[in-house]
């Protein structure tokens, strides 16, 4: 990457750092690489994938970009966990850091990003639920097609993520992540 490009980078991005530390920026990519890596190897797509970390920075920086103009819009201090899991979903979904650098044998692993975070919401909303016996595994499944399905073919935005998220949340009795 030549000089001229990273200026551009660290300008439009500098404002993050009146808000937040380079230590949250930097914990919160190292989450998100070390999610994305035990799922690449998971579904064993090692020499098939790999996460591309510009990428990542910018779906970090987009992300927490958004947090800070939520956050002054609104006027509050914290985001809530649905508004959370629904930016950072839409961010890494919008710059896909997971890259194919050969071909897989399954079309479904083509869309290995949003295979991602569709097991990756699945698993940060159940752990959150109060009442797990209420959730039924047939509704996590077909809620994690319908994501998958939508993710792929349809428009999605950060605020319908939310919502969606908050709803998972209110059918299964879970108000505590409901602040508003």
């Amino acid at each position: 990457m030549n000089t001229k490009e990273n200026q551009r980078y660290e300008i439009e991005y500098a404002y993050i750092l009146e808000h937040y530390t380079i230590e949250a920026l930097q914990e919160r990519f190292g989450v998100w690489y070390s999610e994305a890596q035990k799922f690449i190897q998971k579904k064993g797509l090692n020499e098939y994938a790999t996460i591309n970390s510009r990428r990542l920075g910018y779906a970090v920086c987009d992300y927490f970009a958004d947090m800070i103009r939520m956050k002054e819009f609104h006027g509050i201090d914290h985001a809530n966990l649905n508004k959370v899991y629904a930016y950072s979903s839409y961010w890494f979904l919008r710059r896909q850091p997971i890259q194919l650098v050969s071909n897989v044998e399954k079309d479904t692993d083509l869309y290995i990003n949003e295979l991602f975070i569709v097991n990756n919401l699945i698993a940060k909303l159940k752990g959150h639920c109060t009442h797990q016996e209420i959730i039924q595994k047939q509704a996590l499944l077909e809620m994690a097609h319908l994501w998958f399905y939508n993710f792929k073919f349809r428009i999605f935005t950060a605020q319908s993520l939310e919502v969606a998220i908050c709803s998972f949340f209110a059918a299964n009795g879970n108000r505590s992540t409901m602040k508003i």
